[in-house]
């Protein structure tokens, strides 16, 4: 990715942001997908030169039903995937201080009903303030002593399986991706062991770097590996994960059948058995995979609470198209306050679902599956009641049947202009779903509409 220096090469929004000097507040109504990533790769992929200080930049990308249009559904998706190919992290808390930097968090105005993704760039001018406060930090901040890689190379055996055995690292490429990283740190730390022998001293990201090393990469590494050839003998892999393993198969096939010709044709027997033993060895590996023949499908952690929230808010949506082309009850509009508390819930639940060292692709890979499932789940409760009997149908909007003289009764209290929506809804007994899963506090509502949507019943 192309490092923006100076404020030249850039022009339009990009530009404007590299050379503001405090913080701003920028909208991206209209941004499409490649538009938006392009837009933080340029303003964000270095630090910002013109700053004195630590600032923020606040990006408009969604809002209520006045504004929604302007703005893609999936915008804050599209710019959080950008910010993370580039190192930033999101943190809530974040804050205008110099150790906010390379961080990023969302947020909703209720009173303006407009939602923010607040970025918080690196500045060029915390270096100097940064060796002004305490030179000593150096060290310390040589190393991320919060990020993934770092724990499992500092923690003990003991540690490292009980993290790989969680919800932490359960698919395939996530552990090979693992088993990558303790290679090339085992690889360091006997570099960093060597500099030693020889009475070098370290410099200060070196020691960090050794004294965060826990010594035990290689026993981490021998049972690493066992637990992931025991994963693709046991078929634990997607339909990709078993795709791309094949590909590296027969590129392995390929290279090892290269070694045995030019060991043939320069007449070195032995080196031609040992590379016979490990083609062959390859061709075993291959037929266990080949033999994967139902592939697994890795799902979000808190999965099934944000398809039943995703199939609330389906039925806020299309309560909202609703009001549009007629005027809503005060029922519908107290189900309709809920919405914002609904989004927030499915935010922190995905976020809260993310895994160790998962690309953001694969992430979102799986938001979209719980979204598509969602759908799914409430087109098929729409279908089911509209092909209710027409007697189910009035019992569900307040009718109590036909009395002993043939004059069919209705409940007091019932609306005739919001009986389609009653129609839906769920009987006295009917039971809805817990409240969230995160701290976002579930409202109670009165609306047929939407509780008819929010049953754990399938």
């Amino acid at each position: 990715m192309t490092e923006f220096s100076s404020v030249e090469q850039l022009s339009g929004l990009a530009g404007e942001i590299r050379s503001s000097i405090s913080s701003e507040q920028y909208d991206l109504g209209g941004y499409t997908e490649q538009r938006s990533k392009d837009l933080i790769h340029a303003a964000f992929s270095s630090p910002l030169p013109a700053p004195t200080e630590m600032i923020k930049c606040t990006f408009i990308v969604g809002g209520g039903k006045l504004v929604r249009s302007r703005y893609a559904e999936d915008m804050s998706k599209w710019l959080i995937a950008a910010l993370r190919e580039i190192g930033y992290t999101e943190d809530r808390s974040a804050a205008e201080t110099f150790d906010s930097q390379g961080t990023f968090k969302q947020q909703h105005d209720t009173g303006q009903n407009l939602k923010y993704l607040i970025v918080y760039p690196h500045v060029a001018c915390s270096k100097s303030g940064a060796q002004k406060a305490d030179s000593s930090t150096t060290a310390d901040t040589a190393v991320n002593t919060s990020s993934p890689e770092y724990i499992v190379t500092a923690c003990e055996l003991a540690t490292f399986k009980e993290i790989v055995l969680s919800q932490k690292l359960v698919s395939y490429k996530q552990r090979k991706r693992l088993l990558k990283h303790l290679q090339d740190s085992s690889d360091k730390f006997k570099k960093i062991e060597e500099k030693l022998v020889t009475g070098a001293l370290l410099d200060p990201a070196e020691q960090a770097y050794y004294d965060a090393n826990s010594g035990a990469d290689t026993e981490k590494i021998a049972w690493l590996q066992a637990e992931i050839k025991d994963m693709v003998d046991k078929g634990q892999l997607t339909k990709e994960e078993k795709a791309e393993l094949l590909t590296s198969l027969d590129a392995n096939l390929a290279a090892v059948s290269a070694e045995i010709a030019e060991a043939e044709a320069e007449k070195k027997p032995k080196k031609v058995e040992k590379l016979q033993q490990k083609k062959q060895s390859i061709l075993a590996r291959k037929e266990v995979v080949s033999k994967v023949t139902e592939p697994i499908r890795h799902r979000l952690k808190h999965g099934d609470e944000i398809q039943r929230l995703r199939v609330k808010l389906l039925s806020m949506q299309a309560l909202e198209d609703k009001g549009r082309s007629m005027s809503l009850t005060l029922a519908d509009l107290k189900v309709l306050e809920e919405k914002s508390d609904v989004e927030k819930a499915v935010s922190e639940l995905e976020a809260a679902s993310r895994g160790w060292l998962e690309l953001e692709e694969d992430f979102v890979e799986m938001c979209k599956y719980e979204e598509k499932e969602a759908k799914l789940k409430y087109n098929q409760r729409v279908k089911a009641k509209q092909q209710q009997p027409a007697g189910a149908k009035k019992a569900a909007t307040g009718t109590t049947g036909k009395t002993s003289s043939g004059v069919i009764k209705y409940a007091t209290g019932a609306s005739n202009s919001n009986a389609w929506m009653q129609s839906i809804g769920k009987g006295s007994g009917g039971g809805g779903g817990g409240g969230y899963t995160t701290s976002t506090a579930k409202k109670a509502t009165s609306s047929g509409f939407a509780s008819a949507f929010d049953s754990d019943s399938d």
